[in-house]
């Protein structure tokens, strides 16, 4: 035993030692000085070579496994095992409004070819390249050809042709030499040889259960150096290309996330002969993002095979839905069975894009019938459901001592709105996501040390774009509590907007709560009667409110019911105390008047003597002015009857403001609380010095 090498620790010094030790256990080198011999040389070499070997039998070792896997070709080759092939860089995208003036009549319609290139603004000192990916055609309107909405993708164009030759590339594997594709964009085109130029579109293949031996598919994978290949079929799965056939690939080369953001454009050469066209921005770049990483691959890959490409399971819809359309930043699903009332036979879907709020209705027809359907079982139909956004607005009171800091006032100021919204872009724009102010109102202290403290106001905003110049009924669901107040303090809307009042006047006007809606004391429920009451005791009710006012009744000296003789005003709590008349144990709860307020229109008109603005209710004479309802418990607002002229914003959007009676607030389903950075009244902060 004591002659046996030591063959569990295989770093360098170890591994020399035990060679030393075994030698010197022999008899031959037992008073043997192998630090001062030419043999120490020969024990650094074992000993290396040793190590060498052990090093690379366990790293040979850990690339067996997708697990402990380290080098990314490694991970993917693992990936295709479970079917799996890594999402590339995708494109930012953006959308604008591209007008060409022709300055005639002729021609009725234009064509904005696939390619068409815009330059963006800087972003970081860089320009960068968005094009079109498909021809648009729009008709003409008053000499003006509109592309509206148009989506243009950061990137450039790129092509291959590769020659196929059966008896070089039996396997039709070919490289696209680019590792910044957006395979999202990818399209191929066989041409059968190079005499005959027909070409046929071959389409990704995303079941190989559909696929026959004429299937016009091709397969991606990624290769070696992060480039991906195409590859065709045997014609058993998928139809084989023609020896001597041509394929053509062409494909958008991107920068992925860093063109993200780019807001202003301009166009870079003529369409069809036409100079003279402008470009507005209607959203800023967004969606763009880097390929997978190695950990991305090891998290998505084995999730992938045990849904094998069908959706059963909540967690399988997200997963194939984020790997198939990395345009979407979040994404949510339920059951029918869920919903109230439920809904049986039905899977909902609710996402916010990277880019903006809103998904169009071309995205949702496509995402519906391409993405969802194929993936889903038989019996369920997948619908779409716009999310409900709840945009969240922080006005923050900041308190700081100026003798603790260096910083000026405008600088703290801007550190404390950094603090605000990066804890706002971690905590929202995401599905079943809670908000809670105490831990934004820590982030704020703790964004400066010259901070003593700080006060903040939550409010919830939605938006929605009404119809002007019709008349139609409008119901903004906040899905949580909300506090009842005063205009300003609870409840605003913004921007201002036109109607044409009952007299046929143009009224610039806005939304406010009406006062006498506030609620009071309805009634006061006996909880407990108490005994041995030898007299009248005292009503005592507490509150936000104000004037409340109730009378004990008492029989058998137990206390038998209370009146209200007084509602009072503003109650949204009231607690009752029943003091004095010689008894005791009697308790009571308080029961507020019905939980619904009301809203109207105003606007201000200057007095013709005193030349200061008075606010008038509009069309007081019917109703006095009451256009709509707030239902607090619920947290819905009801608009009626609403006509508007005009709203006083570029995108014609009303947004209606309340406070939440609770800071802690929560989403479900497709209300998602979010965070608007570009909207500057998102974020409001003050700054108070304490000494």
């Amino acid at each position: 035993m004591a002659n046996r090498l030591n063959v569990t620790e295989l770093d360098f010094d170890t591994i020399k030692t035990n060679l030393k030790t075994f030698l010197r256990s022999q008899s031959e080198f037992t008073d043997y000085d192998f630090e001062g011999s030419g043999l120490n040389v020969l024990l650094d070499i074992l000993a290396y070579n040793t190590h060498y070997n052990a090093y690379y039998l366990n790293m040979v070792a850990n690339e067996s496994f997708l697990d402990s896997s380290m080098l990314r070709n490694s991970v993917v080759s693992h990936a295709k095992r479970y079917g799996y092939t890594p999402r590339s860089s995708t494109a930012s995208r953006a959308v604008v409004n591209f007008t060409i003036n022709s300055g005639s009549a002729t021609p009725a319609s234009l064509t904005l070819p696939a390619g068409y290139t815009f330059l963006s603004n800087l972003i970081d000192n860089r320009v960068y390249n968005f094009i079109t990916l498909n021809d648009v055609t729009v008709s003409k309107t008053a000499n003006n050809f509109v592309f509206s909405n148009l989506n243009i993708y950061e990137g450039t164009l790129n092509s291959f042709a590769f020659n196929h030759s059966q008896s070089s590339n039996p396997k039709q594997i070919f490289t696209i030499p680019d590792s910044n594709i957006d395979t999202s964009t990818l399209k191929v085109l066989v041409q059968q040889s190079s005499s005959n130029t027909d070409t046929v579109v071959y389409s990704l293949v995303t079941d190989v259960l559909n696929l026959t031996a004429d299937s016009e598919v091709y397969f991606l994978q990624e290769g070696l150096n992060q480039q991906y290949q195409i590859y065709f079929g045997d014609d058993v799965i998928g139809k084989k290309i023609p020896d001597g056939g041509i394929v053509n690939v062409t494909y958008l080369s991107t920068s992925g996330s860093i063109a993200n953001r780019a807001n202003s454009f301009v166009g870079t050469a003529t369409v069809s002969g036409f100079s003279n066209f402008s470009v507005n921005s209607v959203a800023a770049s967004a969606g763009g993002s880097e390929k997978e990483t190695v950990d991305q691959i090891k998290f998505a890959a084995p999730l992938q095979f045990i849904s094998q490409n069908r959706a059963v399971t909540k967690t399988d819809y997200i997963k194939i839905i984020q790997q198939r359309y990395p345009q979407f930043d979040a994404v949510n699903v339920w059951g029918g069975e869920e919903n109230v009332p439920p809904v049986y036979g039905k899977v909902f879907i609710s996402a916010k894009p990277k880019l903006g709020f809103e998904v169009t209705e071309t995205e949702k027809e496509f995402f519906v019938s391409e993405i969802l359907k194929p993936i889903s079982v038989l019996t369920v139909t997948p619908e779409f459901v716009d999310v409900d956004y709840n945009f969240v607005k922080v006005i923050s009171t900041v308190y700081y001592n100026p003798t603790k800091t260096v910083l000026d006032t405008n600088t703290l100021d801007t550190k404390v709105q950094t603090a605000i919204t990066n804890f706002l872009n971690l905590n929202l724009n995401q599905f079943n996501s809670i908000f809670k102010s105490s831990k934004l109102r820590t982030e704020i202290d703790n964004s400066d040390n010259s901070i003593i403290s700080n006060e903040l106001e939550i409010f919830l905003s939605k938006r929605f774009r009404p119809e002007l110049n019709t008349t139609n009924n409008y119901i903004l669901n906040f899905g949580v509590e909300l506090s009842r107040g005063t205009t300003l303090d609870n409840f605003y809307s913004s921007p201002l907007f036109k109607i044409i009042d009952s007299e046929g006047f143009e009224r610039t006007c806005f939304f406010e709560e009406v006062p006498s809606s506030f609620t009071g004391v309805e009634a006061i429920t006996v909880i407990t009667p108490g005994s041995n009451y030898t007299s009248t005791p005292i009503i005592e009710i507490t509150g936000d409110g104000e004037g409340a006012k109730a009378a004990a009744i008492i029989v058998n000296g137990k206390l038998n019911s209370i009146k209200v003789t007084n509602p009072g005003i503003g109650y949204t709590t009231a607690a009752v105390r029943i003091l004095g008349g010689g008894g005791s144990s009697a308790t009571a709860q308080a029961v507020l008047e019905n939980r619904f307020g009301q809203i109207r229109i105003a606007y201000f008109k200057p007095d013709e003597v005193t030349n200061l603005n008075t606010k008038v209710v509009l069309n007081s004479n019917v109703n006095n002015g009451v256009t709509g309802t707030i239902d607090y418990v619920l947290g819905k607002i009801t608009i009626n009857n609403f006509n508007p002229k005009d709203v006083l914003n570029d995108f014609r959007e009303l947004s209606i403001n309340v406070r939440p009676k609770s800071t802690v607030i929560q989403s479900i389903k497709n209300n998602m609380l979010a965070f608007d950075a570009a909207d500057p009244t998102s974020i409001v902060t003050e700054l108070k010095t304490i000494i």
